[in-house]
């Protein structure tokens, strides 16, 4: 297949190429500029060559924006974010003279919003704040896709587990000693491994059954002081030092709620499909990844 992928160099983008080109597909790669980093292999183009690609594209993975979680939710912040995202998507729907058959765009389980008692599958009606605004515009950029007869699917991501992302930044405190569970660890904890993250964009590469929005986190539900015990033994280290709210409230202002906050997400709509996860279970997700190091 062509592939036209944004966010290459990014934690999921790097691990996805690694599969995509074992396959050998014929992959594009958005970039700012040109990076020494991606393989040879791959044809990297900026924004003057797409809008010059004749190529018909097969796939398109949106993979591209900036971190949520590393700043502060400024207004100058919050629209970096608007753009990295819903603005960089339409960018590209605009530049490709040929519209793609098949669209695969990221969102995340902050599209439902702040809150921590309810469950959420993906038909229910989200909670308002930042974190939805942000995912639904994402979201209806990637659907604009649809208009030209394009399949379009979209994955709400929860935290992605790995050697990389979250996970890699959590690693030296949880080392430390340092790694507590956080507010009271009452809030749920939705989580997936990187692996199942893979498996399920080459599972909608090619099965043209997936289409719409699913919820792409493990099925089994753990709050996170379970997540914070679990991964401080996978480090063979205690999880005992708490980390209360206020002073992440203080620090990190409305963005605190992607930490103190969790509800229930379920992932209905890929359990009907049939998708079966090769980590359902968070101790043996923190195993293996711990064994990678």
């Amino acid at each position: 297949m062509k592939v036209l992928l944004s966010g290459a160099t990014g934690f999921i983008g790097q691990s996805l190429l690694k599969v995509l080109l074992k396959d050998d597909h014929q992959i594009y790669a958005l970039v700012r500029k040109f990076n020494k980093q991606l393989d040879a292999s791959v044809t990297q183009l900026t924004w003057e060559m797409l809008e010059t690609l004749d190529d018909k594209i097969d796939v398109f993975i949106n993979l591209a924006g900036e971190n949520i979680a590393s700043q502060r939710w400024t207004k100058k912040r919050k629209t970096a974010l608007f753009e990295s995202r819903v603005s960089l998507t339409s960018k590209i729907k605009n530049a490709l003279k040929h519209p793609p058959k098949t669209v695969i765009s990221m969102s995340a389980v902050g599209y439902y919003g702040v809150a921590r008692n309810e469950i959420f599958y993906e038909n229910t009606p989200p909670k308002p704040g930042f974190s939805h605004e942000l995912c639904a515009a994402w979201e209806s950029s990637a659907k604009a896709f649809a208009n030209d007869d394009t399949r379009v699917v979209i994955f709400r991501l929860g935290v992605v587990l790995g050697m990389s992302g979250a996970l890699e930044k959590m690693r030296l405190p949880f080392l430390c000693g340092l790694g507590g569970p956080i507010a009271g660890g009452g809030q749920w904890f939705s989580w997936v491994h990187i692996a199942d993250v893979l498996n399920a964009i080459t599972n909608a590469m090619f099965d043209e059954s997936y289409k719409g929005t699913y919820n792409l986190v493990a099925p089994q539900l753990i709050e996170q002081k379970h997540f914070a015990k679990s991964y401080a033994a996978s480090l063979k280290r205690p999880a005992i030092l708490p980390t209360p709210k206020w002073p992440l409230d203080l620090i990190f202002g409305e963005m605190a709620t992607l930490l103190t906050e969790g509800a229930k997400i379920i992932p209905q709509q890929l359990e009907k499909q049939g998708f079966e996860f090769e980590f359902d279970n968070i101790e043996d997700a923190l195993s293996d990844i711990a064994k990678r190091y």
